[in-house]
């Protein structure tokens, strides 16, 4: 029993020491521990109290370079407002010098827009017009001068359209009318110059022809001339030595040799004859119903040995019908008798202006008269046959009686 007291005693005391050298170790470590969060906690506190020092010292900084930032912008504001203060004054000097002159330079502004209004219109109308004037010719002019009138028309149109302004109508249609007119009097004028060199280079053709013609008739009336009188004296020759049965066929032979050297010596005398006279042609009268109507006339002249060449050469594609010949009358001078007829008859031409154009719209019976009193007797057809003409009208009827048969049906 001792013994387990003993025991208990010393395990007691072991328990004791066990303990008290625990409670050593742990309060030693305990001590440390706190030591340790001790220093950590003032080191924490050192810092938290720098930090909030600089962050004291920096936000002092910044007040001071917002004060002079805060300055700053304080004298840039007052300088704003002082410079909007005095452009305010100055823009209320001009508002009110403005309200009292308001009624000049309105007037002045709106003499302006005016002015460039009525510039603008007037040379956008005269280029308008220029061009037109530039591109007449003989074939257009009409369409031209229907095109001036439309642009004169949309120029007065933009005058009225703008009434609030007082603009000017500068179309002036009379200096227009006078100067298209003098445009295409200078075109038909050069037309005319062109016409009559054309007439004077077809009346030397036509000379050089003729006497080409008169000389080519000239030589072979001499050569038909030379070769009729070698048989002629061939047939003397022969009829000397003949005996009386031959000679009366042999005389025969040579008086029809003789005539027609005759024959072919006038040939020749009025071949050259002719080649002297420079001025003998024919004049003609020539109408055409289809093409240009009743009593419409065509006198004119030509040289040439063949003068209904000329009336086949004027019914060429320029016309739809044929010319038909009323009288073709030849004489020394056709010029002369072409010119006076023309001179009697002026009151009844056609085209007054181109007397080039040889028409005139008359009656028959008047220009016979007038050749008969200046030339003499001369043949005539009052009636040519037109044949070309009328037998288009009987066609012209045939077809309408078709046409009008089928309808019945």
């Amino acid at each position: 029993m001792d013994g387990i007291y003993l025991i208990l005693i010393i395990f007691g005391a072991g328990a004791l020491c066990a303990a008290f050298a625990t409670y050593k170790i742990l309060n030693s470590k305990s001590s440390e521990k706190i030591k340790r969060i001790e220093s950590e906690a003032r080191r924490l506190i050192n810092e938290t109290i720098e930090e909030k020092d600089e962050a004291i010292e920096r936000y002092k900084n910044r007040d001071v370079l917002r004060e002079a930032e805060h300055g700053k912008l304080l004298s840039e504001l007052n300088k704003t407002i002082e410079f909007h203060r005095d452009r305010s004054k100055s823009i209320f000097s001009k508002a009110v010098d403005f309200a009292f002159d308001f009624e000049k330079v309105f007037k002045d502004q709106h003499q302006n827009a005016q002015n460039e209004i009525q510039r603008v219109l007037d040379d956008a109308y005269r280029f308008k017009k220029k061009t037109l004037l530039s591109s007449v010719s003989l074939r257009n002019f009409e369409k031209k001068l229907e095109d001036i009138k439309k642009e004169i028309i949309i120029y007065k149109s933009l005058i009225t359209r703008y009434d609030y302004f007082e603009l000017v109508d500068n179309s002036d249609w009379n200096s227009i009318e006078r100067e298209f007119r003098d445009k295409v009097l200078a075109l038909q004028a050069a037309q005319d110059e062109r016409e009559t060199q054309n007439e004077i280079k077809r009346q030397m053709r036509e000379e050089r022809q003729r006497a080409e013609e008169l000389e080519r008739q000239q030589l072979e009336a001499e050569d038909r001339e030379q070769e009729l009188e070698a048989r002629r004296k061939a047939v003397e020759e022969a009829l000397l030595a003949a005996d009386e049965e031959h000679q009366f066929e042999l005389e025969e032979t040579r008086r029809m040799l003789e005539q027609e050297i005759e024959e072919v010596h006038k040939q020749y005398e009025r071949a050259k004859s002719l080649a002297q006279m420079t001025k003998q042609g024919h004049v003609y009268i020539i109408s055409n119903i289809g093409s240009f109507g009743e009593n419409v006339f065509k006198i004119g002249m030509t040289r040439r040995l063949e003068p209904l060449d000329r009336v086949s050469e004027l019914s060429g594609a320029s016309v739809p019908f044929e010319f038909d010949v009323h009288a073709m009358i030849s004489c020394d001078d056709a010029p002369a008798l072409e010119a006076k007829l023309h001179n009697l008859l002026k009151s009844d031409r056609i085209n007054k202006v181109n007397l080039r154009k040889e028409f005139f719209k008359t009656d028959l019976n008047k220009i016979i008269k007038c050749v008969e009193d200046n030339h003499g007797q001369v043949d005539y057809v009052s009636d040519p046959a037109a044949l070309q003409y009328y037998r288009s009208m009987e066609i012209d009827d045939e077809q309408y009686s078709d046409e009008k048969s089928s309808l019945v049906l």
